[in-house]
C-alpha cells in the first residue's frame, strides 16, 4: 500500500526511530597485510560490512565497528580460510583465494 500525505499512524508501523546500525554484516577478518603473507595470517577481528552476504563483496563498505564508523587501512585482508579481500579506504575490492 504506498503512502500517502498527511502521514497515518499505520504508515510509521516498523520505522527504526533510533536508526541503528543493525544492518550492518559481522564477519571475521586478519589484521592488515601485504600480499603476500596475507594467507598465512589467522582472522582474529572483527568488523561488519554494509552487503547482504556473509563476507564482503566488491563494492561492499566496511566498519571498524557496528555503529557504521572507521574504516579498516587500506590492504590486504584474509575473510576465509582460503579467500582474502582488498579493501581500499573503506571500499571492498577484488577477492582472491589464497593457495598454500
Amino acid at each position: 500500500m504506498p503512502i500517502a500525505y498527511p502521514y497515518k499512524m499505520s504508515d510509521w508501523y516498523g520505522y527504526d526511530k533510533d536508526c541503528s546500525s543493525s544492518s550492518l554484516t559481522q564477519f571475521p577478518i586478519s589484521v592488515v597485510s601485504n600480499y603476500i603473507n596475507v594467507c598465512s595470517l589467522a582472522k582474529n577481528q572483527t568488523k561488519w560490512h554494509n552487503g547482504s552476504s556473509a563476507r564482503p563483496v566488491s563494492g561492499d563498505i566496511v566498519w571498524d565497528n557496528a555503529n557504521g564508523t572507521g574504516v579498516p587501512t587500506s590492504g590486504h585482508y584474509k575473510v576465509t580460510d582460503n579467500t582474502a579481500i582488498t579493501i581500499t579506504n573503506g571500499v571492498s575490492g577484488s577477492e582472491f583465494l589464497c593457495i598454500e
